[in-house]
């Protein structure tokens, strides 16, 4: 709490301004005493302007308020107001305020020429002044003390003449509470909160359709990163399916030249066929001939002709053993033949899926080329190749979009984080709004209670004055009525 120690004041008034006049304040009660003219009042004036820098009422601009040249014969006087107090930190703090009154050839000028704040410094102990200009003094007195300049005014340091003021009109005793209770201040404070706050209410809603973009962005990098990966994914299966497929390939072409060249063998086996066949059928005729032949009579010695039967069937073994191994070998062939054909049936029926595979690998493919298109042309990543893309320059354009996505990732992270900062930040001091106009809507109902209960002790005040003066009316009345008794 702040307390008054000593002041002294010179050229105030009445107080001469040769001498050193010096009033010690004891605590916790000082009572001023003595009689009419004798400073009282300046006293208080002296408290006021010191801490407050206000002339007292009816001073004329300072003229009356400073010691007249002419009672001290002098066409200048000088006076000043030291004031010793301790502010609500508990430290000593001198106030020093000089003022100068000159007799001019027609009127008098009042010069506030002088003001400054003395202070010790706690660590040498040696005095330190500051000097400010009035309006800087009347703002830091106050703020030392911690207690605002109206309530210096129109509570504590109150001159005799302004005593009255609770009586006065309704407009005036409203603006002195205002000013009392930094109502106005208040008032102020309370409109700057409110539109901080529906500032930072749309600042968050921005940030929130921002938030809401960033989210869609972010799902859709997601979504092109998951057909990216998925697409390489599939790419390298289809490059592995098709080096598979370019091995099946050889190995079905090497199985087409084996199956060729087995073709070409039945041929050669089914012109072997027929050439045993035809000599079958010749030797079949032949045989047929000479058994007709048998059938004439020869004249051939029977030794010749046991002869030529040995021959003969010795010729028949020989033949038959021939055609039993020519359909020995045409079964073989026949077989052969069969495998072969199956083997073939079964080359053209994998021929017809690689095919259809190919088909499909080059459709997915051209698809990959268009995706890869899209993508460049959406993100503007440059120009490309003509397609179809070969594996090498699509793996290549594919890590570019990689690298892409993972940029768009990391910006949309930072954005996103931003944005998180900048919404708590929003939330806080939302908060401490929101906190900060409920403390002021609850000073602002206790300054109303204490106001209306000011307002009362009026009202209860006006009616004890009211009764006071019809006692006082009464009282004269029966004054009257005794001298007139007396008088008769």
């Amino acid at each position: 709490m702040s307390t008054v120690d000593k002041m002294l004041i010179k050229g105030i008034r009445s107080f001469d301004p040769e001498n050193r006049n010096v009033i010690t304040f004891y605590k916790p009660l000082t009572l001023i005493v003595g009689a009419n003219g004798a400073g009282k009042t300046t006293i208080i004036e002296c408290l006021k302007l010191s801490c407050t820098g206000e002339l007292p009422p009816n001073a004329r601009s300072g003229q009356s308020f400073i010691h007249d040249p002419k009672v001290a014969g002098e066409t200048e006087t000088k006076a000043q107001i030291k004031l010793r107090f301790k502010t609500a930190a508990g430290k000593d703090v001198v106030c020093i305020r000089s003022f100068q009154l000159t007799q001019k050839a027609s009127k008098m000028e009042y010069k506030a020429i002088e003001s400054v704040l003395q202070t010790i410094n706690p660590n040498t102990g040696e005095k330190v002044c500051l000097s400010y200009r009035c309006a800087d003094m009347d703002r830091e007195i106050p703020a030392l003390m911690g207690v605002s300049k109206a309530i210096l005014e129109n509570v504590i340091f109150v001159h005799q003449d302004e005593a009255n003021w609770p009586l006065q009109d309704s407009s005036t005793l409203k603006k002195k509470f205002d000013d009392i209770f930094s109502a106005t201040r208040y008032t102020k404070a309370l409109e700057i909160i409110k539109k901080l706050h529906k500032d930072q209410a749309q600042e968050i809603k921005l940030s929130q359709k921002d938030l809401e973009k960033l989210q869609i962005l972010k799902d859709a990098a997601l979504k092109l990163r998951q057909c990216i990966t998925q697409d390489h994914e599939e790419s390298e299966r289809l490059g592995s399916k098709m080096q598979d497929l370019d091995r099946h390939i050889q190995d079905v072409d090497a199985k087409i030249r084996q199956t060729e060249a087995i073709l070409k063998e039945k041929r050669k086996l089914d012109d072997q066929v027929a050439t045993k066949t035809a000599e079958r059928s010749a030797l079949f005729k032949e045989q047929q001939q000479r058994f007709e032949d048998l059938a004439e009579e020869n004249d051939d010695p029977d030794e010749d002709l046991r002869k030529w039967n040995e021959q003969f069937n010795a010729r028949i073994a020989v033949l038959q053993d021939k055609i039993k191994k020519s359909n020995r070998d045409i079964k073989d062939i026949e077989t052969k033949s069969n495998i072969s054909q199956q083997q073939i049936n079964k080359y053209n029926g994998e021929v017809g899926k690689l095919k259809k595979e190919a088909e499909i690998y080059e459709s997915l493919k051209k698809e990959r080329d268009s995706t890869i298109q899209e993508l460049y042309r959406q993100h503007n990543l440059g120009s490309l190749p003509k397609t179809p893309f070969s594996n090498d320059v699509a793996s290549n354009h594919i890590s570019r979009l990689n690298s892409r996505l993972k940029d768009l990732e990391r910006n949309l992270d930072e954005k996103k984080k931003s944005m998180d900062e900048e919404l708590k930040v929003a939330w806080n001091l939302y908060g401490d709004s929101s906190d900060r106009c409920k403390e002021v809507e609850a000073e602002k109902r206790a300054k109303l209670e204490i106001q209306r209960g000011t307002m009362a002790r009026k009202k209860e005040k006006e009616n004890e004055r009211d009764k006071l003066e019809r006692d006082i009316s009464d009282d004269k009345m029966r004054l009257i009525d005794q001298k007139e008794k007396s008088l008769y």
